[in-house]
């Protein structure tokens, strides 16, 4: 492992050819129409109920109250919201649903105890569905959740491809082997991060012109920070993928590998909980333990998520890199 070698100026060069080339490959083309079709299917299913419900009241009333509208968002919001964040389980959820305990405009007893979250709900809930616009933030916790399965298609190609076909070692005459994965890495986050970019501004957008239930500044600063957590999140996952493209000769393979590590830890740690406690653990083999965090209300907890987010990456950059420097091509 020779790190003398780096060379910022070829980094560059070959990080912003490897964003550009990734418009062009098929990979990337994959990934775009896939990312775009599932983030916006998700926000078309999650819009589109509230759609049909203000055009009810529109009918039946003559005009929509945004305020109720918000109202009866928190309402179906919340339970899934504590769910998604593990806050509480299944059966708590679900008997809760059973036997609903409304609240009661006067009742002041939980805000006493609660300090300014009068709604009843835990601080986080609180956060995502009254503080925030809580449309976006139950596309943002969806997206957060599935976008990791989607990566794979943009990341599993950056060096098995080239090592198949032996064509890195012409450009190993100009440049370094460090140079190449690093910048391919940097390269592959870019073009992440502007597909990002494009999926929630479109969301966005269209959510505040169709339904108008929320302030343009306040979608605009949620946007901001809901991107702001899948672009950091998308850089260990594509990490991880950098390491197994290296590890391996074939595309193909790669790619398969990359799903079966992403999918596989977080379907073992599910599966194995319900035999054996602890193994609920395995989540933080990758991300998926703290990911939601990054939509957490205090500092603390998002901060802390942005620092595993890189520990992650560069862990996996590290193996990957070493793989990378030692084997042949």
């Amino acid at each position: 492992m020779n790190l003398k070698t780096i060379n910022f100026a070829h980094i560059r060069l070959i990080s912003l050819y490897w964003s550009r080339y990734a418009v062009r490959s098929g990979s990337g083309l994959v990934y775009l129409m896939i990312a775009l079709v599932f983030g916006l299917s998700v926000a078309h299913i999650i819009i589109m109920p509230i759609e049909q419900l203000m055009a009810l009241q529109k009918k039946q009333m003559g005009q929509v109250d945004p305020q109720l509208i918000r109202k009866t968002i928190i309402d179906i919001g919340q339970p899934i919201i504590q769910f998604v964040l593990g806050i509480k389980s299944f059966e708590q959820v679900t008997k809760e649903a059973a036997s609903p305990q409304p609240r009661l405009p006067n009742d002041t007893s939980n805000a006493v105890q609660s300090g300014n979250n009068t709604s009843g709900f835990d601080p986080w809930t609180n956060f995502l569905i009254e503080k925030k616009p809580a449309l976006l933030s139950v596309i943002f916790l969806i997206l957060i959740f599935g976008m990791p399965f989607v990566i794979s298609f943009l990341a599993f190609n950056q060096i098995s491809g080239d090592v198949q076909n032996h064509g890195l070692r012409y450009l190993l005459l100009r440049t370094e082997r460090c140079n190449i994965f690093f910048g391919r890495f940097i390269g592959t986050a870019l073009f992440s991060t502007a597909v990002m970019a494009i999926i929630v501004a479109t969301i966005t957008f269209y959510l505040g012109m169709k339904t108008r239930l929320y302030p343009a500044p306040d979608l605009a600063i949620w946007a901001v920070q809901g991107f702001l957590a899948l672009a950091i999140l998308m850089v260990p996952y594509i990490a991880v993928c950098s390491l197994i493209s290296a590890s391996v000769n074939s595309p193909f393979l790669s790619l398969i590998l990359a799903k079966v590590v992403i999918a596989g830890v977080l379907l073992m740690a599910i599966l194995g909980s319900f035999a054996w406690k602890p193994a609920k653990y395995l989540l933080y083999a990758l991300p998926w333990g703290w990911q939601n965090n990054l939509l957490h209300p205090a500092p603390a907890h998002w901060l802390g998520a942005v620092l595993a987010s890189l520990a992650y990456t560069a862990f996996f950059l590290t193996l990957g890199y070493i793989r990378f420097e030692t084997r042949d091509l």
